[in-house]
């Protein structure tokens, strides 16, 4: 139970951070948003040529503003020493850190997904389609995120790392990317939910919260050291 509670406090900790000052919360929403609101002037308001991409650009968007919050997610707890508590601490680190991970995914994706079905709506994906949809893109910013802290543990010691994380980020988000888009097509094209690209993408996510913690974690302790 301590370590579960400890967790939680972890956790509870990240999406205080998430929504106060400077955490990045809405700031993802807006960039997500922000990115959708554009995609009719940059592709065309055909409604047959958005109803094609729209799902997929959708992915592209949720790739990007997933960047957004990442630089600060070690950055500020190795600066002022908390890092260094936390290695002291009897819980384990992967624990800690994939706690960290979902607390961030918590403050910043719930918002970003919350704007989602409107942003659908923007870029022309049937309404019958909005839902299943959200529920995919929920379940690949869980993925993205905890890809994502791996570049973050990567680059928390480098000021200004955004840039640093992005390139470190975004390759081994293609895949992501790839299935993501692959199974939101196959949703406007009246497939299943539970399709072969969903299916991929769900392993995909699974394989990385068994990965991501673990590898976080040892290249925070490389900072901390």
């Amino acid at each position: 139970m301590s370590l579960l509670r400890a967790c939680l406090a972890i956790l509870k900790r990240e999406v205080r951070l998430g929504w106060g000052a400077g955490g990045g919360a809405l700031l993802s929403a807006s960039f997500f948003a922000g990115s959708v609101m554009v995609a009719p002037f940059a592709l065309g308001p055909a409604p047959d040529t958005l109803g094609k991409i729209g799902p997929g650009y959708l992915w592209l968007a949720l790739t990007l503003a997933s960047l957004v919050s990442l630089e600060r997610l070690f950055q500020a707890d190795l600066e002022d020493g908390t890092l260094d508590q936390m290695l002291l601490s009897p819980v384990p680190h992967s624990l800690q850190v994939l706690s960290k991970i979902v607390g961030q995914w918590l403050a910043t994706a719930v918002p970003l997904l919350a704007v989602s079905p409107i942003a659908a709506l923007l870029v022309r994906v049937e309404p019958a389609v909005i839902l299943p949809l959200c529920a995919q893109l929920a379940v690949g910013s869980l993925g993205l995120f905890l890809i994502g802290a791996i570049g973050a543990a990567l680059g928390a010691s480098v000021r200004r790392g955004g840039l640093l994380v992005a390139l470190v980020v975004l390759p081994l988000y293609a895949p992501s990317v790839i299935f993501g888009a692959s199974a939101a097509a196959a949703l406007a094209t009246g497939g299943d939910f539970f399709s072969q690209p969903f299916l991929f993408l769900c392993a995909l996510v699974l394989a990385a919260l068994a990965f991501a913690p673990v590898a976080a974690a040892a290249a925070v302790r490389l900072h901390v050291d």
